[in-house]
């Protein structure tokens, strides 16, 4: 089972959210030198601000404006969405192949793997999702 969130990040595969479920401050540190490897966190950050229980409201994220989008037209995720793909998903879209290209300079090959799973797939989730959402219709 895939735990998509609202932008298409997939929980099940994410650091952060792996971190916090089953490992706690020691796993949650070596999320946060990734992270500051990515050049995604300043190294001066809480390891504990990563912390990450899914998609809720006082979580950070990345995606603000897409999360208030989907929460607005009270969606799980954006594949469940008549007008995907729209202007803000394309953009969540964007974001991740730069990090991907980013990552694949920066990270070994099984960083980069788990980090396909959970946000360079983002695409491929929610195409299926939709597609299969509109068969349903």
């Amino acid at each position: 089972m895939n735990m998509i969130g609202k932008c298409g990040d997939n929980c099940e595969h994410c650091p952060r959210y792996m971190a916090t479920q089953n490992g706690g401050k020691n796993k949650l540190e070596k999320v946060k030198a990734l992270w500051v490897r990515l050049g995604l966190r300043d190294p001066d950050f809480p390891a504990e601000d990563l912390a990450c229980h899914g998609c809720m409201p006082e979580n950070k994220c990345a995606h603000t404006e897409l999360r208030a989008c989907v929460r607005a037209k009270d969606f799980e995720n954006c594949g469940l969405c008549q007008e995907y793909p729209c202007r803000l998903i394309s953009i969540a879209f964007d974001k991740s192949e730069k990090l991907k290209s980013h990552a694949k300079r920066i990270c070994t090959k099984e960083e980069v793997e788990i980090l396909h799973k959970a946000f360079f797939s983002k695409k491929e989730y929610f195409d299926r999702i939709h597609r299969k959402n509109r068969k349903k219709s």
